[in-house]
């Protein structure tokens, strides 16, 4: 009997340390590795790679500070933006070395991972965590994903519409360009500008682009920013009815009053909800709730996570993961042929052009005044031409329309802007050398200057250097039409083939031209050189189709026919004799 008894408490034993041991194996595996001790490594890497930008202190004022938008992470506040973990909690250890290991793209972070090995990264991890203190013994609460919400077109729809209802369009526009009318005054914690999310460019999408990824920003807001925790944005504890009806009896109570009853009503409404600030205040600090306090908060909580899935859903949607490839190979950009007259702006011919031609912009930080912040990062360009005439469409994203004003620092007049630029003798050969892509060299270069001020008007101009470009005395007849809408510019100008000017591009089917690019956002500060650029990057007209694709098939058929009808006449002699 007391075998039995020993050998059932050892079983017990065994089975509870198995139960701690699984659920020590689910936290880890929820909560990722965890950093080790910090150690002199740590901080001798962190010194040699992270200090310039984050400070010797990791106050996020290093030497390179003042040229970074964003500003790089006070990592003395505790404020972390990228993180798996509930509304005002730290990151895990796991989220630290994800950003370190991946950068945050569309900012000056880069990816180490291919530099650093991952202990050293882990180094790196340990050393951040000792700048503040509240790192020590936390154990914050990790986003729960586990009701997410399939991936539809009906959760698209849904999600459509809360981003609407919600507010998002306020800061992130009416279609998601970051160009909301409240993007220009937006700063974060420390005052400095913070730009809300182009939600097209996936590619940017700092700590992630996975319907899990997006979900998590909206549950655990981002630190420091601008945008808040989705749940915020709800009356928690009540219904949407009671909500609206919440809001009209405030309209009211602000107009000409509340009735006895109305007045009942209210604090009704109201007591509920300060019910559920408490249980909110409670889980932060860490408090157990009780049973029923976590049943109700559930309930709670339940439409707001499904309706924050459909919002990830819609906004998925958006745009591509992947950025574009760049206009090169056999991604180069192609002038089609078209024997009728050419499409204008919003001709829907420009439809049949699938594949729109991609073309990379980054900070001009070659001269002053440098651009170490752009805010324009490509344009995209399609192409038509006849017999006599080219026309382009451009298209880049810009979140504000910024008409001449006087820049309140410099004194100096911005405005958004844009030149396309060509070399005016084309090389005969792919190795021969270009003018300098930065408005030529004493090879000169042919440009087409656009100024929002004056949407229908494009400038020929011609330079030999950064600061010579100079206007045409005769200019062409260039058509052009300049239109922004929804955080977006489109640019459609249209020029013929050949002019008498020696000082203009000449386009010819078969040729391959190089093709840059200059961009000013007014209110980014862009101005003279201060501005986006692009390398040379190439484009061509396709050859003309050739009217013998139509002589050449009947052709085939009739030789076909005859040499049939000899191969019959052939083997009917041969049967007579």
């Amino acid at each position: 009997m007391e075998k039995q008894s020993y050998k059932n408490t050892l079983l017990i034993v065994i089975g509870n340390l198995i139960l701690l041991l699984a659920v020590f194996s689910i936290t880890a595996f929820a909560q990722g590795k965890t950093a080790p001790a910090a150690s002199e490594e740590g901080k001798a890497l962190y010194d040699d790679k992270c200090a310039h930008c984050h400070g010797i202190e990791g106050a996020g004022d290093g030497s390179a500070a003042e040229n970074l938008l964003p500003r790089p992470r006070d990592f003395t506040r505790g404020l972390y933006k990228i993180r798996s973990t509930e509304s005002g909690q730290l990151p895990t250890d796991q989220d630290l070395f994800d950003i370190i290991s991946n950068g945050m793209p569309g900012s000056s972070m880069p990816a180490w991972s291919e530099i650093l090995s991952e202990g050293e990264q882990w180094q790196l991890v340990a050393h951040i965590k000792a700048f503040y203190d509240g790192f020590e013994g936390a154990s914050p609460r990790l986003i729960d994903v586990s009701g997410k919400v399939p991936y539809s077109e009906e959760s698209i729809a849904q999600g459509k519409e809360f981003y609407t209802n919600l507010g998002c369009v306020d800061c992130h526009g009416v279609i998601g360009r970051g160009d909301g009318t409240s993007a220009p005054d937006l700063a974060d914690e420390w005052g400095f500008r913070s730009w809300p999310a182009n939600l097209w460019e996936q590619w940017n999408y700092r700590g992630g682009s996975t319907t899990e990824d997006i979900f998590k920003r909206f549950i655990g807001g981002i630190a420091g920013s601008p945008m808040p925790s989705f749940i915020s944005s709800f009356r928690l504890g009540l219904t949407d009815e009671e909500s609206a009806r919440m809001n009209d009896l405030e309209l009211k109570m602000d107009g000409d009053g509340l009735s006895d009853t109305e007045e009942e009503e209210y604090a009704a409404l109201e007591e509920k909800l300060f019910m559920f600030e408490d249980i909110m205040l409670n889980v932060e600090e860490g408090v157990e709730l009780t049973p029923e306090e976590q049943t109700k908060l559930d309930t709670a909580l339940e439409p707001i996570l499904e309706k924050s899935w459909h919002l990830a859903n819609y906004v998925k949607s958006l745009g591509p993961e992947e950025r574009p490839p760049a206009a090169v190979g056999d991604k180069v950009l192609r002038s089609q042929y078209r024997a009728e007259g050419l499409p204008g702006m919003n001709d829907e011919a420009w439809n049949e052009i699938q594949e729109v031609s991609y073309f990379p912009l980054v900070g001009q930080i070659v001269i002053d005044p440098r651009q170490f912040n752009p805010s324009i990062d490509s344009v995209t360009a399609k192409s038509f031409y006849n017999d006599n005439e080219i026309v382009f469409l451009f298209t880049w994203d810009d979140r504000t329309k910024t008409l001449p004003q006087t820049d309140d620092e410099t004194g100096e007049t911005v405005e958004d802007a844009l030149a396309i630029q060509f070399p005016v003798k084309i090389s005969e050969g792919p190795t021969d050398p270009k003018p300098y892509f930065i408005y030529g060299d004493s090879r000169p270069v042919y440009l087409w200057s656009w100024k929002v001020a004056e949407p229908s008007t494009v400038i020929e101009m011609n330079a030999k250097g950064i600061g010579t470009a100079t206007v045409q005395a005769d200019q062409a007849p260039i058509q052009a039409e300049g239109v922004y809408k929804d955080g977006q510019y489109q640019l459609w100008i249209k020029r013929s083939l050949t002019t008498e000017d020696r000082n203009d591009v000449q386009f010819a089917p078969g040729v391959f031209i190089p093709i840059a690019f200059s961009a000013w956002d007014g209110s980014n500060g862009d101005v003279k050189t201060k501005r986006a650029i692009s390398t040379w990057y190439t484009f061509v007209l396709d050859p003309v189709p050739s009217n013998k694709r139509f002589v050449y098939p009947p052709l085939v058929a009739l030789i076909s026919v005859g040499l049939l009808f000899g191969l019959r006449s052939s083997v009917r002699r041969r049967q007579n004799t």
